[in-house]
């Protein structure tokens, strides 16, 4: 009886003086009614075509604010039962509960009970310091009861649960729920409330990653309090009591952080460019982007089971594949290397690597668009050119074999590099290099006879942008990786649309895709096959193989292929792009293009095509007339310009050069 008294009367002392100490102090203290307006930092959630998520992107605090209804009712009572359970009794303080702390306290011999209501705690947390001492104790004390004047017992309670901290840089019920049990607040059960609200009282301490027992302990006393509460029938418990609690394998700082982590990256530096790193990392932006996670991890795992099985033999350690809609621009599949982990340098944009024959249909389109046919005939005997330094420079084709006189259509499916640089040297390079960067090539180029043959370095975004031109007859738009960007409360504040403008006349397009077509029936990418659909596109294999590609479309989806080495060694001899990066290309379309009807290309009028192929008339058994047909499936190689020492070989480039972020 004695020691009740005295019990009683130390909490009435303890909370009378409180009162007094918070009379003199109040004035100093932060305003309250600054809750009003406060807007809690939040984290950005950056989600594929199909709302699946790839990234939750956020500073020191991972928080996702989620409105207090659409929390269960067993998180709210399982936190009450945990933290305060006569949160709805009392006005900010609580002297019962000073007074069962105090007796707990005096029982124990130390100081080791929390009085601390959750108002009281949501006023530490927003306006003052982890510090334990009278002084910080009685402002929480005060600031919660002038919490509690101005806010309802909901609006403190929503505050609360989207503030406090759950460890592993878990701030709020959202982000705890995701943490613990991967999935979000609304599809939380009993138990797993009760496993949360648990953790409180020691986040870093008591959570499961940590001490799976120590966390089932805590998770049984919340339980135990939630019955005595009433809060839960004695049926409701034991069911509880006994419900097996699976959890992630590993915390989420320590899984990957991002899905898609090359794309995800592009597009965080373009938000950061235009919003600024604390909206983006701290906003709660919610950024709906164009790409399709089903095909990007497809890509991926193509990319990576390539490497793994041709790159040892061939020599090559690297590539990149990136698919765009030519309608929209949408980016819908960025991979940028084989491993993010291991590298985050991002081959689709920031590696710039020569193109090889590839850079080809942008020297026969303009031919095209001059008058020229596919049918027009050309001798593919050796000439020789001056180069830039003066010297003879005698571009060979891949064999060194020649065909004599054939026609363009058949010296591009077979990437005859003697007949491209004569058509070059027709038509001008000036005009070639204009309508490359009319299509989107935005790197320079080199104005000499061996950009014909693909000699000056591009990214293979910019490739796979420029060929979106060939599948939508001359239209064109910028590629783009978002579609909307909402802001915390779900208003649009910012949206892409694709403006498609016509860039280059649109029947010369159709006699280029007519030609492109070839080079996959019958040329040199016949790897490159889809069974049942229409396809175009080129192979590119560069000098001394360091580089190979393969970039093909539908008229729905175009995609660009490559493979080589960051540090520029070449690939074994015979590595082309024909011959894996076009099977690669295949295998990648032959999903991505299902999502599509089949649809054919548009015929361009026949008089474009020129006449049919004649019966050749006899000639002189001649070298320059050798009666041989060009054989098909011949990957093309480079050859430009000499090195100044005048050898024949090609100018080596730096190993790997970064293109400006362009996104």
């Amino acid at each position: 009886m004695a020691v009740g008294v005295l019990a009683t009367g130390s909490g009435l002392f303890l909370f009378a003086g409180a009162a007094v100490g918070l009379s003199l102090a109040f004035q100093k203290l932060p305003d309250v009614g600054l809750l009003q307006g406060y807007v809690p930092y939040e984290t950005t959630m950056i989600y594929d075509d199909k709302d699946r998520l790839l990234a939750a992107v956020h500073g020191q605090q991972n928080r996702v604010v989620v409105p207090l209804g659409e929390i269960p009712r067993e998180v709210r009572n399982a936190v009450i039962a945990a933290e305060d359970v006569r949160f709805f009794y009392h006005r900010g303080i609580d002297p019962r509960g000073i007074v069962r702390a105090f007796l707990v306290d005096l029982a124990g011999g130390r100081a080791e009970q929390g009085a601390s209501t959750l108002t009281q705690q949501l006023a530490k947390n927003l306006f003052l310091t982890d510090s334990k001492t009278i002084r910080r104790k009685l402002a929480d004390a005060w600031l919660a009861i002038q919490i509690e004047r101005r806010y309802s017992k909901d609006q403190i309670l929503e505050l609360y649960l989207n503030q406090v901290y759950w460890g592993h840089n878990a701030y709020g019920i959202e982000a705890a729920s995701e943490t613990y049990f991967n999935k979000g607040v609304r599809k939380l059960n009993l138990p797993e409330a009760a496993l949360l609200a648990g953790l409180l009282g020691g986040p870093e301490r008591f959570n499961p990653y940590r001490d799976a027992k120590l966390a089932k302990l805590h998770q049984v006393h919340v339980l135990r309090n939630m019955y005595q509460a009433g809060f839960i029938t004695k049926g409701q418990l034991q069911a509880a009591l006994t419900y097996p609690l699976h959890y992630p394998k590993e915390p989420p700082l320590v899984r990957e952080s991002y899905r898609a982590p090359y794309f995800t990256n592009y597009l965080l530096e373009h938000l950061v460019n235009r919003f600024g790193k604390d909206m983006v990392y701290r906003g709660g932006l919610r950024v709906h982007t164009t790409l399709d996670l089903q095909l990007q991890d497809y890509a991926q795992a193509l990319l990576r089971k390539a490497i793994a099985r041709s790159g040892k033999a061939h020599h090559f350690s690297q590539g990149a594949i990136v698919a765009i809609d030519p309608h929209t621009g949408a980016i819908r599949v960025m991979v940028g290397g084989r491993d993010w982990n291991q590298s985050k340098f991002n081959r689709v944009v920031q590696a710039l690597r020569q193109p090889g024959s590839s850079f080809k249909p942008f020297l026969y389109l303009t031919a095209f668009a001059e008058g020229v046919t596919p049918a027009m005939r050309l001798d593919d005997t050796p000439a020789s050119y001056v180069a830039g330094n003066g010297k003879l420079w005698t571009p060979e084709n891949y064999d060194h074999e020649h065909y004599g006189d054939i026609p363009l259509r058949r010296a591009l499916e077979v990437s005859d590099n003697v007949i491209a640089v004569k058509l070059m040297d027709r038509v001008g390079v000036d005009h070639v290099i204009e309508t490359a960067h009319q299509l989107g090539i935005s790197s320079p180029l080199s104005p000499d006879m061996s950009l014909a043959l693909g000699t000056s370095a591009v990214t293979p975004l910019d490739m796979c942008s420029a060929y979106g031109v060939f599948a939508t007859y001359g239209l064109r738009t910028e590629p783009i990786a978002y579609t909307t960007i909402a802001d915390r409360s779900g208003a649009i504040i910012a949206r892409q649309v694709p403006h498609l403008r016509q860039v280059f006349p649109a029947d010369p397009v159709k006699v280029l895709d007519d030609v492109l077509q070839g080079v996959i029936l019958r040329g040199t990418g016949y790897a490159a096959s889809i069974v049942g659909r229409p396809a175009a596109g080129k192979t590119g294999t560069t000098s001394d193989f360091r580089d190979a590609w393969f970039i093909g479309f539908t008229p729905d989806l175009v995609t660009a292929v490559w493979v080589g080495n960051d540090n520029d060694t070449p690939m074994t001899s015979g590595s082309a792009g024909g011959d894996i990066c076009a099977p690669l290309w295949g295998k990648f379309m032959l999903l991505a293009d299902r999502a599509f009807p089949v649809t054919p290309f548009a015929k361009p009028p026949a008089r474009l095509l020129g006449p049919p192929p004649a019966t050749p008339r006899p000639k002189a058994a001649t070298a320059s007339a050798s009666p041989k047909i060009p054989a098909p499936r011949r990957p093309s190689k480079v050859l430009p310009t000499p090195a100044e020492t005048g050898a024949g070989k090609p100018p080596r480039r730096p190993a790997l050069r970064a293109a400006p972020f362009s996104p």
